[in-house]
């Protein structure tokens, strides 16, 4: 089997965090967005996360909420392709502050032709009418929240359905989708600093040279 390597790129507040990828593996770099050729060695923070593991999920959202998308308010280019945002009704948040109505970014969007471009590989657009799991971060600059890709905008239809093998959060002996994500929440893995760099082996440059035998005379 091939897996392919896919690039997201998530615009925020004062960073960019561009998330490069195998499968559901990333490495994120957040770099000052005033980098317009921001590239590896801009980077403030590095790191490897599987956001298919909700404590990472969790950890790396802003906010993490469900909520139903009722509008698609337009789609905007921010430098790297269209983005789509949507108006979202909050219905329960399990991280943050966010509350009301309030407008998720996603990438990718639709060209001129009505095709889809610029979406991550193993996502899709939102529905209107539809409710999901949002993990998102914040731009004060536009004043959206947008969505981590692929994990961070999981279509839930039912919070409290049943979820057998899931945490049980509340003890209430009865684990639904809400309890998975409260329990993310309070399981969440920290983020917020790249892991130590490995210390190098130093190793010699060439292979030593042997030294000759000492002979005896005669």
């Amino acid at each position: 089997m091939t897996l392919k390597r896919k690039t997201v790129l998530i615009t925020t507040g004062a960073a960019l965090a561009v998330a490069v990828g195998i499968g559901g593996t990333v490495v994120y770099q957040e770099v000052n967005e005033r980098n317009e050729a921001a590239t590896t060695s801009h980077a403030s923070l590095t790191y490897e996360a599987d956001f298919s593991d909700d404590a990472n999920l969790a950890g790396a959202a802003e906010d993490l909420f469900y909520g139903k998308v009722t509008a698609l308010k337009g789609q905007k280019d921010l430098g790297i392709g269209p983005e789509s945002q949507y108006a979202v009704e909050v219905q329960r948040v399990f991280k943050g502050d966010v509350t009301g109505v309030v407008v998720v970014n996603q990438q990718g969007g639709k060209d001129e032709n009505g095709d889809i471009v610029n979406l991550p590989e193993g996502d899709a657009l939102l529905e209107v009418g539809k409710r999901y799991l949002f993990a998102t971060k914040y731009n004060p600059d536009h004043r959206f929240n947008t969505v981590i890709p692929v994990f961070g905008d999981m279509p839930i239809p039912n919070t409290e359905a049943a979820a057998p093998g899931l945490p049980d959060a509340n003890g209430d002996g009865k684990p639904t989708m809400s309890d998975r994500w409260t329990a993310a929440v309070q399981n969440q893995n920290d983020l917020s600093t790249a892991p130590p760099d490995e210390e190098p082996t130093e190793e010699p440059a060439e292979d030593p040279i042997p030294e000759p035998s000492p002979t005896s005379g005669s």
